[in-house]
């Protein structure tokens, strides 16, 4: 999973788990490499996050993200079960 900051047009991406990344204008910032997802930054209506299946969602909009972020878990815990 990434983000892009649509400040910078940074895209930035954690590698793995406590690997905290910033944008080049340090306004937002990702953490959690496939483990979890974890982001911030000032204005979450500049915050687009990229699901490792090419969806994108604004950070902004709650419901979407949450349903996506949720789909995306579950995923994850599939293919955990099935290794």
């Amino acid at each position: 999973m990434k983000i892009k900051c649509l400040l910078c047009n940074d895209v930035i991406e954690s590698k793995n788990r406590h690997n905290l990344v910033s944008c080049k204008c340090e306004s937002c910032y990702i953490d959690g490499g496939q483990d979890y997802l974890h982001f911030g930054g000032k204005d979450f209506s500049k915050i687009l996050i990229i699901f490792d299946d090419g969806t994108e969602v604004l950070a902004s909009n709650e419901t979407k993200y949450k349903r996506k972020y949720e789909e995306w878990e579950e995923n994850r815990m599939k293919e955990l079960v099935s290794n």
